[in-house]
């Protein structure tokens, strides 16, 4: 059959080769495997042939026939058997090519049944021979659908986005196209709505809504097209057009038949996703369309699904209103970017938009207020803002549709309230190891051991192509996830990037890989290049940084980046890298996340799921394979503190306490306790025992911080060895400290005489690898001897190459003890039986602190061999008095590890980079970095953009209200002027007042009660500058003030209200208040007053005016405490006063029933009339201040006097400067019409409502914009900084010395550039130019003065080379940036090994040039190794301008330092 098919295509493509078809056949024969017939004139003359020939043509004919006659049936040819007939139509390629991911753009429909507006493609054919007949046309289908395209974009369906979702939208659309998905039980799917109703006998309409064809239809999208229309199930297609092969649903689901058995079984039709499916008759409403014919069927969830439903996240996503203009991650972000791209015009724009659009729409309920909705949101942003905490954890929503289906709940995809979540921490069930072997019948690699949970895991979650985030302890077996990733790429022909901190580590796993993988491995690193066409490339981050920035080939090839040691990233310095390359890398890449148990995996993993738009998969485990046991040294033993995952033990730690006394004072101890038990027998009374101890050098705290000697170290070492607890790793956070104790072991021999010669001969090896000169170095003599003796040292220090020899004996179990820094643990796989910590306390580069809970698990986990011991031995040496405080070590072995925190941060490379590529810029880069994740993510969580549209469009509506009232504000025309002084003034009053009340008390009597001030509360009480008496002046008495309030700037003031003001009927707010009760409502003299606290920005003026009131009658602490309310029912004397106050009377606190005429009832109506009097006196008395405040003005309180004890000197010219202006601004606004308006509060509220939300919406407009970003400022003074030195123009476009400088990544572009620029190299001779240029990359602190042996030309070069570095950091001082020029220059150049690397480049020796420095040799080689890569850099920079002089001399230079042992091949790649 497969002879046939291929016979019957190659008959087609010879006929196509032959025909005007809009396809190409150049192009499309190779696709189908076809090639072109032989060159003759025609069928006939090749039929004409004699012998093989003749047979071969005949069949060709045969062949053609059958075509043909297939073909006319079909209508595509006429009846004609002319075999050279072309054809009467232009078919679209489309239909002859293999199904893409993309739906066609086009589709086949009958002429007849063309909507109006429809466009045809191409042109129609006026062949006679069809004419009467429906002709098939091809038709864009977005003209198809034009009636729907405003709903479609609304809704962002299908048919403007690319081919997504579960499996039914992928048949539906692969079946019917993209109307099928809007018309999914239609025939086609592309009928218009009126055409039932056009249809003479409506057949159509009824007879693909009949039940039988809804089930057919839900049959077809679960068995696949070609299983459906072998069936004859399929709703027939269009003529001309075959879906015979399509999607199918194995093609997703490898278990498709099972299922369909299983829900045959049980009576139900699977559709994938839960999804329900209804159906959308021609006048359906919206309700019906979804659901109210169809009903949900039963649902399953495959657990090797590869899709999920990507719209799910769409309205979640970090950029979909995304504020940068030059972003053009999808189309939905562009067309959010023009809408609040900061311009007035399309937000007022946009607002109308929305106006029109909730014109037409019934608002059921009346929305909240638009200013208290807005201040509501902004309170909550600026708590998110505020917070330092992390985000909140909440329960991550799964990536998958629900597996419950027809149970009516709502899903969290239409629950608005649940939070979605990109972290998914949900696992796959697995309850058995045949489970992970069914769902992975065909792995891409197999192990020869049974994997952990967590890895199973894993391996199941990159079989579906998901970003997976693995936190583990170190050596739990993380690389299992990283060689599937290799192996999956391998299968699927494309490649692996597999990113490493240091170099050490990518060449050991380029030696694992490789024997792993065989030759598919390749190595890129700086100064070499191995393989580099692989499958599988290791390389550091930097590298796959320069990669991306260039837009390396290879990145369209890539499908999984591994990220290893990806903590990292909390690195100072290179941390920026890794946040770098996760933002760029493109999204079709997958991303695997290899790290160290931390705290807020999730909150990162987040950020990279919302960066990336994909979920990540968050894969976390405490399992350790081998346990760790810790142990303190003390007393030449070993005492437990802590075992697994038990506690801490406090009486192992007592028992080191004990053991570290000296003998001395433990033996005068049970002297005197021998002593003090004979006295006590004989009545005496006890002598104090003497205290003795030997000295210790430095304070009692630091006593425990004491290094051991040498024989402390030989007792260890002889434990070690008896208790077989190696090979140990002994971490030491100093390069000379491990060479010293190395040292100081010099009497021991820990190898037996076979493991002396297996080292001897494998050191023999190594070092044959370097010269003559090279072999006797004294640091390769030294630690040759000393692997010898199964001792190591392994540190920065050290020559790679005897590096990777310690390495590797060590693995083999051929070094006993290695004395290491840090470093080794750091990704290397070496574990060891037993750790050893010399020392608790580091150097981070600032001060020494203590080893924090992470850095001490990431190397204490080089503890234990997987499968070798039972537990992994940790030990901490104490060679003090003391051990280390308790605290210290419990927090360092049970505290939480170190957080992942951004350490993102602009660089001039960065910022160049960027603005010369045009997938992202630089305001992009910042929002997508980890450090403004939180801010990105509560500005989307909230819909700011959709409220700051909201405010727009009700300000314009404000504006125009206000408008509109102009003709009745007469007498208060200036309304808006005066309010804007007001303000003012109030600020200013504000500040005034605080600083007087900093005092306490009443602000030196500005705030004595009575005292009449002027108060202005538009927007909370709707009044404008009324008079008001201070009742309580705003001290510290106000926390525990009843009403909740904590503000020590409120004050307590009964305010005249103005004569507008009417009470609301049925205030439930002021039923049961009284005189003296905070916010109640009174009336006498004809007004209305209230007692409402007044903040300090509300009080307008203080006047010198006082009134003597009675405070306590006005304002009543207890009438404003809720507990005083109501009696206690439990205690019957609740009410009753103590004894001590009722003297005589012993009824004096007690209620008594009174009578008719009883005494205290008159008492009581005395009491009323009186406080009835004293509110008549103080609103006469506010009246008559309104009036003058009206008529001349209120006389303004001297605040100089109320704080004349306060302050000197300056404080007093400032507070006296402020006191002038605060006059000025009162006479100002005593000078505008509507300050004497009597109905001002009406105009006023008006204004101040615009306003405030006029400020409200430029705050969101604000928040929403570039400017809000943490780092915007800084990328502004960066950005003038390179366009005052020429790197950029005026409109951002990256100059000449901007693409030189983009070339520099190894050091300080800048200098780079600018000496480039100047000629300085020019003027050098290579060696005197690398020597230069070693300034830029050395980065240890040592004398730098110059010697005089160093030619004049170099030295005088070394002296420009500061002063350019000097003259960069005043420049961007003057620009803004924190930077001090001098101190810029010491960061940047570094002449330690000037003299080194001149002499280097001379041909001067190694051994020769160490004796110029104490710089250690691993050191120098490292420099000079950087210094190769630098002058490739520089090479470029030499090509960018056209400088073939540098040029060559660049080439000379780098040939001059290549040499030796400096570039000696690493032992891990050849």
């Amino acid at each position: 059959p497969q002879e046939q098919a291929r016979s019957k295509l190659r008959t087609l493509g010879e006929l196509l080769s032959k025909s005007n078809t809009a396809a190409n056949p150049s192009a499309l024969s190779p696709a189908l495997g076809i090639s072109r017939p032989p060159q003759c004139d025609d069928v006939n003359t090749a039929a004409a042939s004699d012998g093989p020939d003749r047979t071969r043509n005949n069949e060709i004919n045969s062949a053609l026939e059958s075509v043909n006659d297939a073909l006319a049936a079909f209508g595509v040819l006429s009846g004609s058997r002319n075999p050279e007939e072309v054809w009467q139509r232009p078919i679209p390629s489309s239909l002859f090519q293999p199904p893409k991911y993309l739906p066609s753009l086009t589709t086949i429909m009958p002429l007849s049944l063309l909507p109006p507006g429809a466009k045809i493609r191409g042109t129609r054919s006026n062949d006679s021979s069809i004419n009467g007949k429906d002709e098939l046309v091809e038709v864009w289908t977005y003209s198809l659908s034009s009636d729907y395209d405003n709903e479609a974009s609304n809704n962002n369906d299908l048919h403007q986005r690319p081919l997504q979702g579960n499996l039914s939208s992928k048949l539906v659309e692969y079946t019917r196209g993209t109307m099928g998905v809007r018309r999914p039980f239609r025939p086609g799917g592309m009928e218009d709505e009126d055409d039932a109703e056009n249809d003479k006998d409506g057949a159509v309409e009824s007879d693909y809504l009949s039940e039988e064809a809804i089930t057919n239809a839900r049959r077809a999208l679960t068995v696949g097209s070609k299983k459906a229309w072998e069936q004859g199930i399929l709703i027939k297609a269009p003529p001309g057009v075959s879906f015979s092969e399509g999607l199918r649903y194995e093609d997703v689901f490898s278990d498709g038949d099972e299922l369909l058995k299983r829900e045959e079984e049980e009576g139900g039709v699977p559709v994938d996703g839960g999804d329900t499916i209804a159906i959308d008759a021609a006048n359906d409403s919206e309700a019906a369309g979804r659901g109210q014919v169809g009903q949900t069927v039963s649902t399953f969830s495959a657990p090797t699904a590869t899709m999920w439903d990507k719209s799910y996240f769409e309205d979640d996503s970090l950029f979909g209103d995304s504020t940068s203009g030059s972003d053009s991650d999808s189309d939905e972000s562009e067309d959010d970017d023009s809408e609040l791209g900061g311009e007035t015009g399309k937000l007022e724009k946009a607002a109308e938009d929305e106006m029109a659009k909730e014109a037409t729409m019934s608002t059921p309920a009346e929305p909240l207020s638009p200013i208290d909705e807005v201040d509501s949101l902004l309170s909550e942003l600026q708590q998110s803002l505020d917070s330092s905490k992390p985000l909140s954890k909440s329960p991550s929503t799964s990536i998958h549709p629900p597996v419950s289906g027809g149970t009516g709940k709502s899903t969290p995809k239409n629950d608005p309230k649940t939070r979605k979540s990109w972290a998914v921490t949900e696992y796959i069930p697995i309850t058995t190891s045949s489970d992970f072997h069914t769902l992975l019948p065909n792995p891409a690699l197999t192990f020869p051991f049974e994997l952990d949970d967590f890895q199973k895991q894993a391996v199941l979650r990159l079989e579906r192509s998901e970003c997976v985030f693995l936190a583990a302890h170190t050596s739990a077996g993380k690389t299992v996830c990283a060689e599937y990733a290799i192996a999956l790429a391998k299968k699927h022909c494309t490649r692996a990037i597999y990113t490493s901190p240091i170099k050490a580590l990518s060449n050991q796993k380029y030696r694992d890989f490789r024997n792993k993988f065989g030759e598919d491995v390749g190595l890129i690193t700086g100064d070499m290049q191995i393989g580099a066409d692989g499958s599988c490339l290791i390389m550091t981050t930097e590298i796959l940084r320069s990669m991306l920035y260039r837009g390396a080939d290879l990145i369209r090839d890539i499908e999984w980046v591994i990220f290893d040691e990806v903590h990292y990233i909390n690195d100072s310095e290179r941390g920026v890298v890794w946040e770098e390359v996760i933002i760029m890398l493109p999204d079709y890449v997958n991303l695997i996340f290899l790290s160290a148990t931390t705290p807020n995996t999730i909150e990162f993993s987040e950020w990279i799921g919302r960066t990336k738009r994909k979920p990540v998969h968050v894969i976390r485990t405490n399992y350790r394979p081998v346990p760790l046991s810790h142990h303190l040294w003390a007393g030449h033993k070993m005492h437990k503190i802590m075992e697994g995952k038990q506690g801490f033990n406090p009486k192992g730690y007592a028992e080191a306490t004990k053991a570290l006394i000296p003998p001395s004072v433990r033996l005068a101890a049970e002297k005197a306790k021998k002593d003090k038990a004979a006295n006590n027998g004989a009545g005496g009374k006890p002598k104090p025992p003497p205290v003795v101890s030997r000295p210790t050098s430095g304070s009692k705290m630091s006593s425990w911080q004491q290094q051991g000697s040498k024989q402390d170290w030989i007792s260890l070492v002889r434990h070690l060895e008896k208790e077989g607890l190696m090979p140990t790793v002994t971490f030491s956070f100093s390069k000379k400290k491990c060479e010293e104790i190395a040292d100081s072991l010099r009497s021991l021999n820990l190898n037996t005489a076979a493991e002396k010669n297996l080292v001897q001969s494998f050191a023999i090896q190594t070092v044959a690898r370097l010269s003559s000169n090279d072999q006797c170095l004294p640091q390769v003599v030294k630690t040759v001897e000393m692997v010898k003796r199964g001792i190591g040292v392994h540190h920065g220090g050290l020559l790679p190459i005897l590096k990777e020899m310690v390495e590797i004996l060590f693995s083999r179990n051929l070094i006993k003890i290695l004395f290491a820094t840090e470093t080794f643990a750091m990704g290397v796989n070496m574990p060891a039986r037993c750790v050893v910590f010399n020392a608790l306390r580091k150097h981070d580069g600032v001060q020494f602190r203590e080893l924090q809970p992470g850095e001490y698990t990431q190397m204490a986990g080089r503890a234990g061999r997987r499968g070798l011991d039972k537990v992994g031995t940790v030990v901490l040496c104490c060679f003090g008095d003391t051990p280390p405080p308790q605290t210290i070590l419990r927090n360092m072995l049970t505290g939480s590890s170190t957080k992942l925190q951004s350490q993102f941060r602009l660089t001039y490379t960065m910022i160049l980079n960027l603005l010369r590529v045009e997938d992202m810029s630089v305001e992009g880069m910042i929002k997508r970095s980890f450090s403004e994740f939180a801010a990105q993510r509560a500005l989307t969580t909230n819909e700011y953009p959709k409220l700051l549209i909201r405010g727009t469009k009700t300000l314009l509506k404000l504006d125009e209200d206000f408008k509109q009232d102009e003709d009745s504000r007469i007498a208060c025309e200036d309304v808006e002027e005066y309010y804007f002084a007001s303000r003012k003034m109030l600020s200013t009053s504000k500040d005034l007042l605080s600083y007087i009340l900093s005092s306490g008390g009443t602000g030196g009597g500005a705030f004595v009660a009575g005292r009449v001030v002027l108060v202005t509360s538009a927007r909370r009480h709707n009044y404008v500058r009324v008079p008001a008496l201070v009742l309580r002046s705003p001290d510290v008495s106000s926390k525990s003030s009843s009403t909740g309030s904590t503000d020590d700037s409120v004050c307590i003031c009964m305010v005249l209200l103005p004569q507008s003001f009417t009470p609301a009927k049925d205030d439930e707010q002021q039923k049961g208040l009284k005189l003296g009760a905070v916010n109640f409502v009174g009336e006498a003299q004809n007004r209305f007053f209230a007692i409402h606290m007044v903040p300090l920005d509300e009080i307008l003026l203080v006047s010198s005016t006082k009134h003597k009131i009675d405070s306590k009658v006005f304002y009543k602490e207890d009438l404003s405490k809720s507990k005083r309310s109501v009696p206690s029912f439990g205690n019957p004397f609740a009410g009753a006063k103590s004894t001590k106050d009722r003297d005589a009377n012993p009824f004096a606190g007690m209620k008594v029933r009174g009578k008719k005429g009883d005494t205290s009832s008159q008492k009581k109506a005395t009491g009323l009339s009186q406080e009835a009097q004293w509110v008549d006196d103080a609103m006469s008395y506010l009246i008559n201040a309104e009036s003058t405040e009206l008529n001349s003005g209120l006389d303004l309180l001297d605040l100089r006097e109320c704080a004349k004890n306060m302050h000197q000197g300056n404080s007093a010219m400032e507070f006296g400067s402020a006191c002038d202006r605060l006059d000025r601004e009162v006479a100002f606004v005593r000078q505008f019409r509507s300050h004497y308006h009597p109905n001002l509060e009406l105009h006023y509220v008006a204004v101040d409502r615009k306003e405030t939300l006029r400020s409200r919406v430029e705050t969101l407009r604000h928040l929403l914009s570039n400017e809000s970003l943490q780092l915007f400022p800084d990328f502004l003074q960066r950005k003038a900084m390179l366009q005052s030195l020429g790197y950029l123009d005026e409109n951002d476009t990256v100059c000449l010395k901007g693409r030189v400088a983009c070339e520099v990544n190894t050091c300080e572009g800048l200098i780079v550039t600018e000496m480039v620029f100047e000629g300085m190299l020019n003027e050098l001779e290579p060696a005197e130019i690398v020597a230069a240029l070693s300034a830029l990359l050395f980065q240890e602190k040592k004398d730098e003065d110059l010697d005089s042996e160093l030619p004049e030309r170099l030295v005088s070069s070394c002296e420009r080379m500061k002063a350019i570095a000097i003259d960069l950091g005043q420049r961007q001082k003057d620009f803004g940036l924190p930077v001090d020029p001098l101190e810029y220059c010491v960061n940047s150049l570094k002449m330690g090994l000037v003299h080194v690397v001149y002499e280097w480049a001379c041909g001067v020796p190694f051994s020769s040039i160490c004796e110029l420095t104490d710089v250690q040799e691993g050191s120098i080689v490292r420099c000079i190794t950087r210094l190769d890569e630098l002058c490739r850099e520089v090479r470029n920079c030499a090509r960018v301008v056209g400088n073939p002089t540098l040029y060559r001399k660049m080439e000379a230079a780098s040939e001059f330092i290549k040499r030796d042992i400096v570039f000696a091949s690493s032992l891990y790649v050849s």
